[in-house]
């Protein structure tokens, strides 16, 4: 019995041991959702992985996946991916994630473009195999951390435009890779490789970032209107919404009170002053050999003469400062 119990223990653990070294899926490949949405300016919509109906894309709206992404004529979004990318689309494009890797050792993102223009910013990145590439049907764009724009006319034309960094152009079905620099770009027709780069006129470059300007809310910092007003006041361009004010009098000219007015003050002084000279008199006959007095008013004695004394000077100094 005691060697079954033994052999036991030891098949559980190396089981425990075989489960500790087996390698777990990385944080990329676990986590379903790789983006959010910043930006929906018009009309978006969104189609999951095999399915057929489009929803509509909204802010904070989460992506996944092998999601399509597609937008209607004066409409736009952007969105923010997990590894740091932000992808803007422009107005009657649409886009699919198609594939999406992030671990401490790798991160790559590709992005294939149906039809359209999409803008992409990315971060610096590091590790082989690391990129984010935007492909379309004749074209690869990768890069390894830099701002670019990939504009696809259906069926086979595509521009790449590089705003900052390089980005290196090529056709999937050729060896031929074209290295396009900061305000250069390339295109590729057809099942060609890619052209020379040439470099990009500002007003080519402007008309190119047409249409691609959104402004992104920070997600942290979305209010209420209510939360708002509490913590920051109005909103600009609303009515202000404040509490009644209780009207301000005017201040009333200064008025001298004639000296027989201040009688009464007089005589609630002396008041408080008869009152103090009873406490001390009081304190003063209980502290002496002779028994107290407590009727009429209180006598004066050589032992109390100093505390009367005293009394009688605190009256004399408050009396100065009425007078005053």
């Amino acid at each position: 019995m005691g060697i079954r119990r033994r052999i036991g223990l030891v098949v559980i653990a190396l089981t425990l041991l075989g489960l500790a070294c087996t390698p777990g899926q990385s944080w990329g490949q676990t986590e379903g959702r790789i983006g959010t949405v910043l930006v929906v300016d018009g009309t978006a919509e969104a189609r999951a992985a095999n399915a057929t109906a489009w929803e509509p894309l909204q802010f904070r709206a989460a992506l996944f996946l092998n999601d399509t992404v597609r937008t209607a004529a004066d409409s736009k979004v952007k969105v923010l991916l997990r590894d740091d990318t932000i992808m803007t689309l422009a107005e009657r494009s649409e886009m699919q994630f198609t594939e999406f890797l992030l671990t401490p050792q790798q991160r790559r993102t590709v992005v294939s473009l149906a039809l359209g223009k999409l803008r992409v910013v990315t971060t610096r990145i590091f590790g082989a195999g690391s990129a984010t590439e935007v492909r379309t049907a004749n074209t690869v764009a990768g890069v390894r951390g830099t701002t670019f724009i990939v504009i696809f006319v259906p069926p086979d034309e595509t521009t790449v435009i590089a705003l900052d960094g390089v980005v290196t152009v090529r056709n999937p079905n050729l060896p031929q890779i074209e290295p396009v620099p900061a305000n250069f770009r390339t295109r590729v027709t057809g099942n060609t490789a890619p052209g020379r780069a040439t470099a990009v006129p500002p007003g080519d470059r402007q008309a190119a970032e047409a249409g691609l300007q959104a402004t992104s809310q920070v997600l942290g910092e979305i209010k209420t209107i209510s939360e708002q007003r509490q913590t920051a006041g109005p909103i600009r361009g609303e009515p202000s919404i404040a509490a009644p004010v209780t009207p301000v009098a005017s201040q009333a000219p200064t008025v001298i009170v004639p000296p027989a007015s201040a009688q009464p003050v007089q005589q609630d002084t002396a008041t408080q002053l008869n009152q103090l000279v009873t406490r001390s008199a009081t304190v003063s006959t209980a502290t002496s050999a002779e028994p107290a007095k407590t009727s009429g008013a209180p006598v004066i004695t050589p032992d109390n003469v100093q505390t009367t004394s005293t009394v009688q000077q605190r009256k004399l100094r408050l009396n100065v400062s009425l007078q005053r």
